[in-house]
């Protein structure tokens, strides 16, 4: 019976196995990313907008490459529990199941964000060196790790904040991959589906709700006009505020991990 905490050596040992086993997997998935962006800049090369290739543009380009690779490489980071030899193969790792879990999250989340910014910085670069060339421009290759120097294109706010979107998002790929046993990425992108028609329904049946007016630059303060003509502005209480962004931003992702590590060892048992 395996002890279920975290031990320093067999956590090395796990992570060592993880890279050897499933070192083709993970290099096909970059290898495919590297494939989708070289198809998907190219053909924009063909094109004979100089535009597209903006500082603007390059930050849409890498968000909508990171989530889309970012949430299909989730829907299979547990494939070993989608069919029964692999999956016993998987639960008799001699590893506890938190490790197995951090082990997956790892590779999964964490070395994955960084080895896809790096093959998107490396494969831009290139493109837009092309594109400067084409054109007789002199557009500048966005650098991730200063994204909030470069034009939102999504919302107003920092781009960083488009993260905060991200990780929840690839978080309920991991739950559905652990939760169901067949067609999880399909059942995943229903899911997804779903959340966003009822947060739709939400909003605006809470705007039907409200008196006549619009949220002021956030959803803290509510502004509307009164009946004498007058403008008056509602804010919600800052720590109530505050509470519910902090739960979005830093404890949301958090806790759908938590909920499929709950899934992975309902597995185990």
């Amino acid at each position: 019976m395996i002890d279920q905490v975290i031990s320093g050596r067999r956590a090395v040992s796990l992570l060592k196995m993880y890279t050897f086993e499933n070192f083709r997997v993970h290099a096909l998935l970059y290898l495919a990313v590297t494939s989708f962006l070289v198809l998907w800049l190219g053909v924009h090369l063909s094109f004979t907008n100089s535009g597209l290739f903006s500082e603007r543009t390059q930050v849409l380009y890498y968000f909508v490459t990171l989530f889309l690779a970012g949430c299909l490489s989730s829907g299979v980071l547990f494939s070993e529990l989608s069919d029964r030899p692999k999956a016993v193969n998987y639960l008799l790792t001699p590893a506890s199941s938190l490790e197995k879990f951090l082990c997956s999250l790892f590779f999964g989340v964490v070395l994955f964000i960084v080895a896809s910014s790096l093959v998107f910085s490396t494969i831009n670069s290139i493109a837009v060196a092309i594109a400067n060339y084409k054109f007789d421009t002199h557009w500048e290759a966005i650098n991730v790790l200063t994204l909030n120097k470069y034009p939102n294109v999504f919302f107003d706010g920092p781009l960083t904040n488009m993260f905060f979107l991200y990780f929840p998002i690839q978080a309920i790929f991991i739950l559905c991959s652990v939760h169901f046993s067949t067609h999880a990425l399909f059942k995943a992108i229903v899911c997804i589906g779903l959340l966003w028609v009822c947060f739709i329904f939400v909003w605006m049946f809470s705007l039907r709700l409200l008196p006549n007016g619009h949220f002021d630059n956030n959803l803290e303060s509510y502004e509307l006009v009164d009946p004498s003509g007058d403008l008056k502005l509602i804010k919600m209480p800052r720590l109530l505020a505050r509470t519910i962004l902090v739960f979005f931003e830093f404890l949301l992702t958090p806790l759908l991990w938590c909920v499929a590590y709950l899934k992975l060892k309902e597995k185990e048992l």
